[in-house]
């Protein structure tokens, strides 16, 4: 009888353990769609993502059970940020069937979107994912993760150097534009001198 209480226990316990485990294990935070009758799941590689960390697209498909392969060959994808575009090329991954990537590395922080056309089977494709909270998340500024000091956004620091580049390149011309009007000044303050020291001519 306590030999029975015994691997209840110990059932019990080890359960617990396993229960643990995949309630700490992080999530695959991915959208989950299905088109056509194929099952999508598509997001960010290795999330969490934060500006600069090599990511990209990674997308599976499957119908049913079974993976859907050689989409490589029919899928086109881009990646959407704030209005830029840009097109990505889509690789099949050898060890995981019906597993797609293609590899990136954002530069700011924000939702992102994936745009994939072509076929699959013949079928028509054409969806498009965005980050949200139901689906893949989205790309965490730099300083979310920093600690104890965090430093400034590479876009923060991109565009200061830009507004010093361009008051660089507006400095020659200020230094032009008030050279000359120094020497405006400057002969017009000799006409003037001039002109009250040439003698009056009277003619009788």
């Amino acid at each position: 009888m306590h030999r029975f209480r015994r691997s209840d226990r110990l059932l019990a316990a080890s359960l617990a353990v396993f229960l643990t485990l995949v309630v700490a294990a992080p999530a695959l935070a991915h959208e989950a769609r299905t088109v056509n009758g194929y099952d999508f799941e598509v997001g960010l590689i290795n999330e969490p993502v934060f500006v600069g960390d090599k990511s990209g697209l990674e997308f599976f498909v499957h119908k049913g059970d079974a993976p859907v392969a050689g989409l490589d060959q029919t899928l086109k994808a881009q990646v959407i940020y704030q209005g830029q575009t840009r097109d990505l090329p889509i690789t099949a991954r050898e060890d995981a069937p019906g597993a797609y990537e293609s590899q990136f590395i954002p530069t700011a922080a924000g939702p992102y979107t994936f745009h994939l056309t072509g076929t699959i089977e013949g079928k028509a494709i054409d969806e498009q994912f965005t980050s949200s909270p139901t689906g893949f998340d989205e790309v965490k500024d730099q300083a979310t993760g920093q600690f104890p000091v965090q430093f400034p956004a590479e876009a923060d620091i991109v565009a200061q150097a830009q507004a010093g580049q361009n008051a660089a390149n507006q400095l020659p011309i200020a230094l032009a534009l008030g050279a000359a009007g120094l020497l405006f000044g400057l002969i017009g303050t000799g006409l003037a001198i001039t002109s009250r020291r040439s003698p009056t001519i009277c003619i009788h």
